[in-house]
């Protein structure tokens, strides 16, 4: 509960735009009650005299009539005083295809509506109201189509219990978050689609406007993100729509880099969201919105980041090229088996072969010789490492030598390698056992955000778990603070300069390491290569 419930006066008077700049205000740490754009709020009752909690706070209007696929729009102001107290809805789910049966299990996110365009943020109590501490904005993953800002898994009060300011948002997902179409580009100036990255803009410049009531520094903001999140932060990475909004990048396990193929352009995009409107029923822009939002998101729709001009300029890999990326330092880094929640290259000796010439063509015989097997049980125990290796691992090698390359603010490289312990009759499938998905993919995100204690499914944490996730979040923390994730007793963590560098261990062992599975990451280097008919950006 609060201890100072409606203690003192507004703490603030800010009367900014929703999406407007400035980052102003004072602080004060005994307030309940903070102005921000569109009204004031009040802190929520899961508040208390070590960190402030305030849910539910509109960043934009909602989008929905003519406003859905638009971009964020200002909030409108309310009256009164607007309780924090509990999420705002989760944007509405889209069709994702599924993976291994219940293999990674996404948490509830509670309702979901269209009107979903809501923030969190955890703040802890200030030593007095001229102190400014780190802020820390995330994006979820969920492959463009799940996701919340709302799953307990991302609570903020493990990094605010650290000294960060967290801030939690929804961006819209599947086809209300990317449709690009030929009417709306016309309606929108020659833009349509990346609904979802104009979303996480406007919770960055609401940050600009608002946070400084917080008691956050709007000159040290973090953009931490994971899976899909983090090819939507990768692309700000690079957006120039994005410069001085964000000031240090964390992209886990993921990034948008052209794997092969060049990322959709606007055109394209534009086709594709012509065909979809017509597989429903809806050929026109007027009959898409005329479609409920239910109906829209269970048709089958292609998430992806859209090269539009605007947002994203250009391919990704050609921007790191030519430099023309924001300059802040950056972590990143993946999982020790990444690939174990999703369905296997192959099972069988035969099913291998088939596979690897038909995805591999004349490059089939390297891939065999890096992931070799002659029996099924070989298969098997070599089953999982592609996915890994060639999305979930090669994007954030690849962009961190890319990012390296330049040689200008610093690079941090980590692996992330513990596997945690199990109930005994806990699997995530009834055929599995729990010892088969080791670090799989997103499972490093209740350590480096210190909630063990909130994770899908719970685990018997030991104390080397809590060991580990009181190291990785310090990390986290000093990188939001300092740009480095050095300080004080935590083992040196290197910065990563070059292919020959080497990355941070976090699991059982923490320390510096050689890079893994760099004959894979080498295959990939050359197989995507030789499809995208350009070389690697550095």
């Amino acid at each position: 509960m609060k201890t100072s419930l409606w203690a003192g006066a507004l703490a603030v008077t800010l009367s900014l735009a929703a999406c407007g700049g400035g980052g102003g205000g004072t602080y004060s740490p005994q307030s309940d009650l903070l102005q921000v754009s569109g009204g004031t709020v009040a802190a929520g009752n899961e508040s208390s005299s070590a960190i402030r909690v305030f849910k539910g706070i509109p960043f934009a209007a909602a989008p929905v009539g003519s406003l859905r696929w638009k971009a964020p729009q200002p909030v409108p102001a309310w009256t009164g005083v607007k309780q924090a107290n509990a999420f705002g809805n989760a944007c509405v789910a889209g069709n994702r295809p599924a993976g291994r049966p219940g293999a990674i299990l996404y948490q509830d996110p509670g309702p979901q509506s269209e009107d979903c365009l809501y923030l969190n943020v955890w703040t802890p109590a200030a030593s007095g109201a001229q102190e400014k501490r780190p802020v820390m904005m995330l994006l979820y993953g969920g492959g463009n189509q799940l996701g919340a800002a709302s799953q307990q898994n991302y609570d903020g009060a493990g990094l605010a219990a650290k000294g960060a300011v967290v801030v939690t948002m929804n961006y819209r997902l599947g086809a209300l978050g990317f449709l690009a179409h030929p009417e709306l580009t016309a309606e929108g100036g020659g833009r349509s689609g990346n609904y979802a990255l104009l979303d996480a803009l406007a919770g960055l410049q609401w940050i600009q406007a608002n946070i400084a009531a917080f008691g956050g520094d709007a000159s040290r903001v973090t953009l931490y993100s994971e899976s899909a999140g983090a090819g939507l932060a990768s692309v700000l990475l690079a957006s120039p729509k994005a410069k001085g909004l964000y000031h240090r990048m964390v992209l886990e396990s993921l990034g948008s880099l052209p794997a092969g193929a060049n990322n959709q352009t606007l055109a394209q995009a534009q086709t594709a969201g012509s065909a979809f409107g017509t597989s429903i029923g809806a050929p026109s822009l007027a009959a898409l919105r005329a479609k409920s939002a239910a109906e829209i998101m269970a048709a089958t729709f292609a998430t992806a980041v859209i090269v539009d001009g605007d947002v994203l300029p250009d391919q990704l890999d050609l921007l790191f090229a030519r430099k023309q990326i924001n300059d802040v330092p950056l972590l990143l880094g993946w999982n020790a088996d990444e690939g174990t929640p999703y369905p296997p290259f192959a099972t069988t000796v035969a099913g291998y072969e088939a596979a690897a010439n038909a995805r591999y063509g004349a490059m089939a015989a390297q891939f065999k010789a890096v992931y070799p097997a002659t029996t099924d049980a070989e298969v098997q125990a070599m089953a999982f490492k592609p996915m890994r290796d060639s999305l979930f691992a090669w994007q954030p090698w690849t962009i961190a030598r890319a990012h390296a390359a330049i040689n200008k603010s610093p690079t941090y490289l980590y692996f992330f390698t513990r596997k945690p312990a199990y109930a005994p009759d806990q699997h995530f499938t009834e055929l599995d056992p729990p010892s088969l998905y080791g670090a799989y993919h997103s499972l490093e995100q209740v350590y480096f955000y210190n909630n063990l204690d909130k994770s899908a499914p719970p685990r018997p944490y030991t104390s080397v778990d809590r060991g580990i996730a009181d190291v990785a979040s310090s990390y986290l923390v000093n990188f939001a603070s300092t740009g480095n994730p050095n300080g004080g007793t935590l083992p040196q963590w290197p910065s990563f300069t070059g292919p020959g560098s080497q990355t941070m261990e976090i699991g059982d062992r923490i320390g510096a390491t050689a890079v893994p599975f760099r004959p894979a990451l080498d295959f990939f280097d050359a197989f995507y290569t030789q499809a995208l008919g350009r070389p690697l950006p550095f």
